[in-house]
C-alpha cells in the first residue's frame, strides 16, 4: 500500500508541475490535509472478469447412428443378431459383435438351441462417405443413397459353440461340437481351432430403423444384409 500511495503522489506532482503555478497552493493545501488529517486513499482498480469461454461439443463420431443391437428377418430358424458400440479409444470407429443364433422353431420364435460366436469383436473403421446406386430389395429397383464407407477387420479368432443342445466330444481325438436337434438326430461341427484374420471394404445405410449393410465385390457395392434395430 505505501508503494501505491507513493506512485500516487509521484503521479500528482508530476502532473501539476506540467500544468505550470499552483505552488503555493498546492503545499498549502497539502499541508493543510496532512493538518487536518485527511490524507489521500488508494482506490483499487475495479477488475472486470472476461466472459466465459464456450467451447461447443465435438460433433458426434460419423459412425455413432449404427450403435445398438440389429436383428434381420428370422431365416428357417436361423438369425443372426449384431451387437454395434463405438470403440473407447476415440477414434471413431465401431466394433462389433455377432451372435449367429438357431432357433428351436422355424420361425425363431421359440428358445435359442445353439449360438456360434467368435472370440474377437469386428472393427468398422470411418472411410468417409459415397453415393451408391443400390437395390434396398430383391424386387426393388436401384436407388441413389449415401453410405458411410468403412473398412472392416477381424483379427485371428477362434469359433465357440455353445447352447443348450450342444455338447462336446472327441472324434478321432479331435473336439467337436455335437449339435442335438429336437427329434434327437445329431449333427457334429469340428473345431478348427485359430482362424485367420480377414478384412474388407464396405459401408453403412440407414433408413428410419433399418440398417443396410454393404460390401465391395468386383469393384462395386452390393447389399449384404437388411437388419431392423431392437
Amino acid at each position: 500500500m505505501k508503494k501505491v500511495l507513493a506512485l500516487l503522489m509521484v503521479s500528482g506532482t508530476v502532473v501539476l508541475t506540467g500544468c505550470g503555478g499552483g505552488g503555493n497552493s498546492s503545499a498549502n493545501g497539502n499541508a493543510n490535509g496532512s493538518a487536518n488529517g485527511n490524507a489521500d486513499v488508494a482506490v483499487p482498480p475495479v477488475v472486470v472478469a472476461p466472459p466465459p469461454v464456450v467451447v461447443a461439443p465435438p460433433p458426434p463420431p460419423a459412425l455413432a447412428a449404427y450403435v445398438g443391437t440389429w436383428t434381420p428377418a428370422c431365416n428357417d430358424s436361423f438369425r443372426q443378431r449384431l451387437v454395434v458400440a463405438l470403440k473407447n479409444d476415440g477414434s471413431g470407429a465401431l466394433e462389433i459383435s455377432t451372435y449367429d443364433e438357431t432357433f428351436s422353431t422355424a420361425d425363431c420364435s421359440g428358445p435359442v438351441q445353439f449360438t456360434e460366436t467368435t472370440s474377437e469383436k469386428i472393427t468398422a473403421t470411418p472411410d468417409g462417405a459415397g453415393n451408391i446406386q443400390l437395390k434396398l430389395t430383391a424386387d426393388s429397383p436401384a436407388t441413389d443413397i449415401r453410405i458411410d464407407k468403412v473398412v472392416s477387420s477381424l483379427p485371428a479368432h477362434t469359433i465357440q459353440i455353445t447352447g443348450p443342445a450342444v455338447t462336446t466330444v472327441m472324434v478321432d481325438g479331435k473336439p467337436r461340437w455335437r449339435i442335438t436337434d429336437g427329434s434327437g438326430d445329431t449333427t457334429d461341427i469340428p473345431d478348427t481351432g485359430i482362424q485367420q484374420a480377414v478384412s474388407g471394404n464396405g459401408g453403412f445405410y440407414l433408413r428410419g430403423n433399418e440398417l443396410f449393410t454393404v460390401m465391395q465385390k468386383d469393384g462395386a457395392y452390393v447389399l449384404d444384409m437388411h437388419y431392423v434395430k431392437q
